[in-house]
């Protein structure tokens, strides 16, 4: 597999050259994953997104408390920042920025520029991973499948299920089991207490925040799946039903 720095740097360019190709009423339809948010909304976060971290304004105190609700209100207010003051921008502008500031990121993800003091080790695959959740959702505002079983989603994944199984040992709860079919992966240490079986794209959706409680309950469950539930949300649940 290729390093974070190519993976993300493709998922980029990817991004870039699908948006670059809209027409500006296409760009600001509405994108059904993130409600309230256009097209131009995402790449403006994502824009954002490479910009705050490569100058060291990431609200480092999220991963203390993944889905504490004082935890969502403050992800929730660093995004809003990052909307507002790109508000206006045009697409071409956004653009420019994503790339220049995603280069240095990648080159940053690579080991070739420093990290901001202070930056969490693992801050590449969370940036990276949400990168692949934002493409996949624009992907599902224009109607389109691909890119489901790529490197991005396989990194991403696996830290969302890593973080699934800190959040499980912090609650005293078993371990969960996640089958996607040609492969198994266990969150915590121990005998699982349950297994859910779906393929991996579901799974990334789901813990993205992309599938409500009665979506995830509906997958193939061998155990109860109410007490898990909850812990596939890092940043809040969702109400609405999203089928993509």
């Amino acid at each position: 597999m290729a390093g974070l720095g190519d993976v993300y740097e493709q998922l980029r360019d990817d991004i870039s050259g699908l948006v670059s190709g809209l027409e500006s009423q296409e760009a600001e339809r509405s994108v059904p994953a993130t409600p309230g948010w256009s097209i131009r909304d995402v790449v403006a976060h994502l824009a954002a997104d490479a910009t705050f971290v490569i100058a060291g304004d990431f609200p480092g105190e999220i991963f203390q408390a993944f889905g504490d609700a004082a935890t969502v209100t403050t992800i929730n207010n660093w995004t809003a920042r990052q909307l507002k003051e790109r508000a206006g921008r045009p697409l071409d502008e956004l653009l420019r920025e994503l790339k220049d500031s995603g280069n240095v990121l990648a080159a940053m993800m690579r080991g070739e520029e420093p990290w901001p003091e202070d930056s969490f080790i693992f801050l590449d695959r969370v940036i990276l991973t949400d990168a692949a959740v934002h493409q996949q959702d624009i992907f599902g505002a224009l109607g389109i499948e691909r890119a489901r079983q790529s490197a991005a989603i396989k990194i991403g994944l696996s830290g969302y299920i890593a973080t699934v199984g800190w959040r499980l040992a912090s609650a005293s709860l078993p371990p969960l089991r996640f089958d996607v079919g040609d492969k198994q992966y266990t969150a915590g240490e121990g005998e699982p207490g349950a297994t859910v079986h779906t393929s991996r794209f579901e799974f990334f959706r789901a813990m993205s925040g992309r599938r409500n409680p009665d979506q995830i309950s509906s997958y193939e469950w061998d155990g109860d799946p109410k007490p898990y539930i909850p812990y596939f949300y890092p940043y809040g649940m969702r109400d609405d039903a999203l089928v993509e």
